[in-house]
């Protein structure tokens, strides 16, 4: 542990324990400017960067203006960010490969390749808070939409027509002037008597994949672009991320995130397949089949699927900015729990429906807006880092009930185990079966653990410094509202570190046990070991028992036999001579009759030992 000093608030500074001793060589504070309007180049903001750089490669070359979408290679020059060298691009590699076989192209067509109907994926709030309006005045609501829809929507001009670096005034009531109106339809601007600008935009997407990221990079501004090509990345990589961007050269802009990436654990007769695929047919999410941890009374099956939450919100002030939502819902075969588009319309539409706002996972009204970046920006990381937790909690309850119950058993059956092991091979199977299930179970629980310490890594990144970022620095505005939502999300990010610690003990627990079981097996190697040489042994003692037999059958019993006949009185036996001939002949008898004895007794032993040869298989 490093000692780490942060800010307290107060304008001084505290010190605090971290495991990261640099935390504070980077903490960023909220512009001042960004608490007024200011000036932006308004055809820059309506005019999406694809389209910019086609018509630049167009003049360079000299050529005649080529159409975005005509070449292959838009995502890798989206995702090429200026910093990175054109050697190693495995944030664009990654991006081409998800993206593959894609392209704006097919996005403008009349419907996607190979789609019977094109999926609702997207919803979009739009609105403007020139007027000072506390609701603001929204774009007409256009319900869910697919990711072709939600392309010709974002294509639309988001501002109205001005001069290209003039404000919009300031921040109670902006209105255009009356030189703007003779102007108002050049460089594809929107007319006066047209939609309020887009000031405030919500993009909120489920299972984000190729068409709606094309949807995306096909509209987004130049300034749109550093924060739409970190979502898109770390949303698809799977990343942990929770705080706020480095200040960004030229125009001073905004960028706070979070990337949750969290295991679901679900219950179904069949798996639910990601049908996102990449260029090699892989799925961008995986999942493992865990049915060997459910108890032998359940009947359906058990998988424990990836999935992600991201949000990103950029601007350059208070009024204008973007927010971006992704969210994995895949996994959800019941379309009545799963989260999607068509089910926040559905609801709105009922008489007593709430306007829901997909961020907030349908908690906030979308008519009764958050302005403020800041404050949205908590609210909707408040509530999704609460859905999330859900999830872990119960991910980590099914594999410590799991893993306590096997124990359990375990224990219960080791003794009987034991003494069947000497006869059978019960107890053999039984111990290879549980160092099987422990293999598999501490993997599974060491997977979870890494996951999860990345995203209580990235809550104590966010914490020690970040969350000053989200504290006013004027005395004079009365209670500070913003850290209103911080305690909230701290008592959460507390729990998923009491998750984490749990599912570290029981990946201790898993080796605990994995021990005893090796111990055991090789205590039930030994027992068979010893049972072997013990039956070994005893066929050795019978042999010898055989091979003594034989000679007192063949030699001294005949003999002995005689012997005690020819010592009777004459009268017994009146029949049988009394001379060497006689006992000669009576020592032949008796040795034939021991012969067909050892006979039977050599085919009684080959049967004995071909019954030892399989016992000892």
């Amino acid at each position: 542990m490093y000692l780490t000093r942060t800010k307290d608030g107060r304008g001084g500074s505290e010190s605090v324990y971290s495991r990261r001793p640099f935390l504070n060589l980077i903490t960023c504070e909220w512009n001042p400017q960004f608490a007024t309007r200011g000036q932006i180049n308004y055809d820059t903001e309506n005019k999406p960067w694809i389209e910019s750089r086609a018509e630049l490669g167009a003049e360079d070359d000299g050529e005649t203006h080529a159409e975005p979408g005509e070449n292959e290679n838009d995502i890798r020059a989206f995702m090429h960010g200026p910093d990175e060298s054109d050697v190693c691009l495995p944030r664009v590699d990654r991006m081409g490969a998800f993206c593959f076989g894609a392209s704006l192209e097919s996005l403008q067509a009349e419907k996607l390749e190979g789609k019977v109907r094109d999926p609702y994926v997207a919803w979009l709030d739009e609105r403007s808070f020139a007027t000072g309006e506390k609701k603001g005045r929204p774009r007409t609501y256009r319900g869910p939409l697919t990711a072709r829809d939600l392309y010709r929507e974002l294509k639309k001009p988001r501002f109205r027509c001005r001069s290209s670096t003039e404000a919009t005034g300031d921040s109670s009531s902006p209105s255009p002037s009356a030189k703007e109106n003779e102007n108002e339809n050049e460089n594809g601007c929107l007319p006066e008597d047209h939609e309020p600008d887009a000031e405030r935009r919500l993009i909120f997407i489920t299972d984000l994949d190729r068409w709606s990221t094309y949807a995306l990079i096909g509209t987004a501004s130049y300034h749109q672009l550093p924060a739409l090509r970190d979502a898109l990345y770390k949303h698809v990589a799977f990343e942990s991320f929770i705080g706020v961007a480095p200040p960004s050269k030229g125009l001073p802009m905004f960028q706070l995130s979070f990337h949750l990436p969290y295991y679901v654990w679900r219950s179904s007769q069949k798996a639910c397949e990601d049908h996102r695929r990449d260029a090699n047919a892989g799925p961008l999410r995986q999942f493992r089949d865990v049915s060997f941890l459910n108890s032998q009374s359940s009947e359906s099956s058990s998988f424990l699927y990836e999935a992600q939450i991201s949000c990103v919100v950029s601007g350059s002030d208070e009024w204008r900015w973007i927010g971006y939502c992704f969210v994995d819902t895949y996994f959800d075969s019941n379309e009545e729990a799963r989260e999607s588009v068509v089910s926040y319309h559905e609801d709105s539409e009922e008489d007593d429906g709430l306007p829901a706002d997909p961020f907030t996972y349908g908690v906030g009204d979308r008519n009764y807006p958050i302005r403020k970046p800041r404050e949205y920006f908590l609210n909707v990381f408040g509530i999704r880092i609460k859905q999330i937790s859900r999830e872990w909690q119960q991910v980590v309850a099914k594999f410590e009930q799991s893993i306590r119950e096997h124990i359990e058993i375990h224990n219960h059956s080791r003794h009987l185990s034991l003494e069947r092991s000497s006869k059978t091979k019960d107890g053999d199977e039984q111990v290879q079966k549980s160092h099987d299930w422990v293999v598999l179970t501490r993997e599974n629980s060491s997977l979870l653990s890494q996951k999860l310490s990345e995203t209580v890594d990235a809550c104590e990144s966010f914490c020690l410094q970040d969350a000053y970022y989200f504290r006013r620095r004027s005395a004079s505005a009365g209670r500070d509202q913003l850290l209103d939502s911080l305690p909230a999300i701290q008592m959460t990010f507390e729990e998923l570190r009491l998750l984490q610690k749990k599912l570290e003990f029981l990946v201790a627990r898993c080796d605990d046990f994995a021990q005893v079981v090796h111990g055991y097996k090789q205590l039930e190697h030994q027992l068979m070991l010893k049972n072997k040489q013990l039956d070994h042994r005893q066929h050795r003692i019978s042999e010898d028992s055989r091979s003594l037999s034989v000679i007192m059958m063949l030699y001294i019993s005949p003999i002995a036999l005689t012997a005690g006949i020819f010592s009777m009185n004459k009268d017994v036996i009146p029949f049988i001579p009394t001379n060497f001939g006689s006992f000669v002949g009576m020592v032949v008898i008796f040795g034939a009759l021991g012969g067909i004895i050892h006979s039977v007794q050599i085919n009684f032993g080959v049967a004995s030992d071909s019954t030892y040869r399989k016992h000892e298989k």
